[in-house]
Parts: structure tokens; C-alpha cells; sequence
């Protein structure tokens, strides 16, 4: 009876062992196929897209967008292939370095290439009339020599930044202050939320004309949220924040941490997280102060820019 009982546990071990083999066998995917319910996510391989921004490269968070945080990778080997093709259609005009020249304008700051990601608007520009330098049509260019330029281009919009080894502080003061305060009091509508008086006095004297530039085009300051182990921390003029109105219930505000089509979370004035579902009776209305400073880029034109640093620089 014993050796019957110690054969039937062997055999159900041995039994047991080849079943569990054959489960992780079942489990284990082939090489490339995605991994099933229940494994553990994989990695993401490295990056081989250069035609947008990575989270990690806007800055994360669902509040990112395009702007200066909107950074796409730029491909070098794209970028070297397209030296070629500007020098023969576009350096006359644009100059060496995309900066303009009497002929042509200043790509650096051009829409169409600060919006473009791997030639999404500049192929569409360059398939209309724009003639190429070497007299043919742009409409000439290849899809592969378009993704190229746009690589070069973006990498001479980055060349112009302060945190490439390329860039060389040069002389803002350019503009007319006159004409700079004509535009602050007029039609640039600065007096709506400044005051020389308030919060810009001395502007001219706390900042150098190149930060102070730097500052008036892409203003930060985003705040808010808690400070870990502590009370939570003030949050600043510039956050973004957002009122939200469930149905029949009242009203919850503060800073905004995210918000997309299906999802509503904010930080209250006591620092509590707070999330809601956008259900169709949920109401929800965001207030932006830098809104009008985003949409300033659109507007301002290089004489404007350079006028207003001209003016405020005298505010000392």
C-alpha cells in the first residue's frame, strides 16, 4: 500500500511540474508579439519618432501643448542630409543661419516652421508658389527633402536658444521707445493687467533687455499645488485655474492639475486633490491669465517686440 501511495505522489508531482512548464510556455509570447492580459508591461523602445514631442520632452502632464514647452526631437542625420538643399534653394534669401536677409524673412520666428513637425506645414507652404532659390518651383521638392528641411530648420530655431552652445547674446535694444509705449498704452492693450506703476515698476532695472524680452514672449510662472511634508504652496499669479459646477452640488475651484474630454482635476486652496468626470451636466470654466500673452505670438510683429523692450527697459 506505501509504494502504491509513494508512486501515485510522484507521478502526481511530475504531472503538476510538466503542466506548470506547459502554462509558461503558454504565457510567454515570441519574440515581437505584444504581451497578454495580466504581464507586465514592457519597456517602450527607444525613441524613433522625431516627428513630435515625448512627454517627457514637453514637460509632461496633460496641461502641455504646443508653445515653448512643445519641443519635437530633432533628427541630426535629417538635418545634415538637408545642408545641401538649403544652400542651393534657400540660404540667398534666408541667410546662413534661417535668420533672413534683405531678400527674405527670418524663418527662426516664421509660423510655419515653429508650428511644423517634419514638414506637416512646411510641405504643404512649399507645395504652393513659393519659387526656390535656384528659380524652379519649391513644388519640386521631394517628401523626403521636405522632412529634412524641416529637421534643419527646427534645428536652427534651437541654435537661437539660450541653452545651445550656439548661442550668442546679441543687442535687443533696437526698437523706438516711444513707438514701444504707444504700443503698451494702445494697441497692444498691455495696461488691461500692467501698470508701470504696479507690478512692472522698475521692470527696466530687475532684468536685462535680453531676459526682459524672454520674459514678454513666453512668461512662466505656473504654480501651485502642495509642497511635500508642508502646507501647500501659494499658487502664483500665472497658474492656470478652473471652476467646476457638478449638478446640484456647488461650485469647486483651484489650480488646474489636469483636464482632458473625459476627466477634471484640480488642487483647492487647502491643497486637496480633487477629480470629476466631464459628465454633460458637468460645468466647467478655466481661466488662463497668460492666454493673452499665448496669443500675443500671433500678433506681435518683430517692430512691436523689439519696441516694447526698448520702452520697458527705460522703466527704471
Amino acid at each position: 500500500m506505501r509504494t502504491v501511495t509513494r508512486v501515485w505522489m510522484k507521478t502526481a508531482v511530475a504531472g503538476a511540474i510538466a503542466m506548470g512548464a506547459i502554462g509558461l510556455i503558454a504565457q510567454t509570447p515570441p519574440p515581437g508579439a505584444p504581451a497578454g492580459r495580466g504581464a507586465a508591461p514592457q519597456a517602450p523602445a527607444a525613441a524613433t519618432n522625431p516627428c513630435g514631442p515625448t512627454t517627457a520632452a514637453r514637460g509632461g502632464g496633460m496641461l502641455a501643448g504646443a508653445g515653448p514647452s512643445d519641443k519635437p526631437v530633432v533628427d541630426p542625420a535629417a538635418a545634415d542630409r538637408a545642408k545641401p538643399v538649403y544652400a542651393a534653394e534657400c540660404l540667398t534669401c534666408h541667410g546662413t543661419m534661417a535668420r533672413g536677409t534683405a531678400k527674405g524673412p527670418n524663418l527662426v520666428r516664421s509660423l510655419v516652421v515653429l508650428r511644423d513637425r517634419c514638414g506637416s506645414e512646411l510641405g504643404p507652404f512649399l507645395k504652393g508658389a513659393h519659387k526656390a532659390q535656384s528659380a524652379t518651383a519649391a513644388t519640386n521638392l521631394t517628401a523626403p527633402q521636405i522632412f529634412d528641411l524641416a529637421h534643419y530648420l527646427r534645428q536652427r530655431v534651437n541654435d537661437s536658444l539660450r541653452g545651445s552652445p550656439l548661442f550668442v547674446s546679441q543687442n535687443v535694444l533696437t526698437g523706438d521707445p516711444e513707438a514701444g509705449l504707444s504700443y503698451f498704452d494702445g494697441e497692444g492693450k498691455c495696461t488691461t493687467c500692467h501698470s508701470i506703476k504696479g507690478d512692472l515698476a522698475g521692470i527696466g532695472r530687475r532684468l536685462e533687455p535680453i531676459d526682459l524680452q524672454q520674459r514678454m514672449l513666453f512668461p512662466g510662472g505656473r504654480g501651485g499645488g502642495g509642497r511635500r511634508g508642508g502646507a501647500p504652496a501659494a499658487p502664483s499669479r500665472a497658474a492656470v485655474t478652473v471652476t467646476v459646477t457638478p449638478p446640484g452640488q456647488p461650485a469647486v475651484s483651484g489650480v488646474l492639475v489636469q483636464m482632458d474630454d473625459f476627466n477634471v482635476a484640480l488642487r483647492d486652496e487647502s491643497g486637496t486633490y480633487r477629480s470629476f468626470k466631464r459628465t454633460p451636466g458637468l460645468q466647467v470654466v478655466k481661466n488662463d491669465p497668460l492666454a493673452f500673452h499665448q496669443g500675443l505670438l500671433d500678433r506681435l510683429t518683430d517692430k512691436n517686440m523689439h519696441d516694447l523692450v526698448a520702452y520697458l527697459e527705460k522703466v527704471k
